[in-house]
């Protein structure tokens, strides 16, 4: 007796690559921004806007993650994009603090992209193109509260290892003696 198979998905799907990184994204990422397309028939424009300027800030957020465990001399070994999270897969880091600092990556990234924007809109006010002024809001006002909200010190948040950065940095400075230089003098 021979049974009927389904054809197997991979679950991730190869969609570029930055500084050498697979960026991978989920299945469901392209089918929900088909049927998102496909119900946006009067404002298409609008709608490929607005999922590209979200789609955006999480792969700003892994991206800002990716540079920072590059930076550290971390492996990069891929960033994966889902619906409402990015994972950026990297290898060994050398201690805890390097580990906090990778975290703070993907904020710092966020802060980089958003407080610019969100200065422009302040400054000159929205745009006439619907389009223009859902990426500013997006990539701007969102992305610097979904920034706040995953400083949150919860697990999976990133806030759960990046506050860590506090206590490494105090452990750090007492564990290195000052060197002073020949010849210098204190005044006191």
């Amino acid at each position: 007796m021979r049974t009927f198979r389904l054809p197997k998905f991979n679950k991730l799907i190869e969609v570029m690559e930055i500084r050498g990184v697979k960026v991978l994204t989920h299945w469901s990422v392209l089918l929900i921004g088909a049927v998102i397309l496909l119900g946006a028939l009067e404002e298409p424009l609008l709608a490929f806007a607005v999922l590209a300027a979200y789609y955006g800030t999480i792969l700003i957020h892994e991206c800002g993650h990716m540079v920072a465990a590059q930076r550290k001399g971390c492996a990069v070994l891929s960033i994966e994009l889902y619906p409402i999270w990015g994972i950026t897969r990297f290898g060994e880091r050398y201690s805890r603090f390097d580990h906090c600092v990778i975290a703070w990556g993907g904020v710092v990234a966020q802060v980089i992209v958003g407080v610019p924007l969100v200065a422009w809109v302040e400054i000159f006010g929205c745009t006439r193109f619907q389009a223009v002024n859902a990426i500013l809001a997006i990539l701007g006002f969102s992305s610097l509260s979904m920034a706040v909200l995953n400083l949150l010190p919860v697990r999976p948040l990133d806030g759960a290892i990046a506050w860590g950065l506090l206590p490494a940095l105090f452990k750090r400075s007492h564990a290195r003696p000052a060197k002073r230089e020949p010849g210098w003098r204190s005044w006191r």
